[in-house]
């Protein structure tokens, strides 16, 4: 079954792009969005096995964007990313179901590693081990 793609959500291009193209690099299909809209119209029309998400976009934030699109795609796989960590920001994000958050800059192995343990947990529910 092949693996759904991953999708970027950050407004800075030089971070979309990086992230794009160590992902792109460690064999992912990626797509990316500028803001939250963006996002939520990609997410509406396609199935991605994990978002990548800024908390600080133009428009909806991050935090909104992750609780809309749980709402209406709740096997999603969220990996949060900021430049600006806050516990309070941590816990909601986590509490929306995030499965991890990293702090910018971004090592591109701790990235890597955790978008492999999403995409195995979101292949792993998809083939019947967790809830539809």
């Amino acid at each position: 079954m092949p693996v759904k793609p991953i999708l970027i959500v950050d407004d800075e291009p030089i971070v979309r792009e990086s992230l794009r193209d160590w992902l792109e690099d460690a064999g992912y299909k990626v797509e990316t969005a500028e803001t939250g809209e963006q996002a939520l119209e990609l997410i509406m029309t396609r199935d991605f096995s994990v978002i990548i998400l800024d908390i600080r976009l133009p428009g909806r934030t991050g935090i909104t964007v992750l609780r809309e699109v749980k709402e209406k795609k709740p096997d999603i796989k969220a990996i949060i990313i900021t430049a600006y960590p806050s516990s309070d920001l941590t816990a909601e994000a986590m509490k929306l179901g995030a499965i991890d958050y990293l702090v910018k800059p971004i090592a591109p192995d701790d990235l890597e590693r955790l978008v492999r343990e999403a995409v195995r947990k979101s292949a792993s529910e998809n083939q019947g081990g967790g809830k539809k």
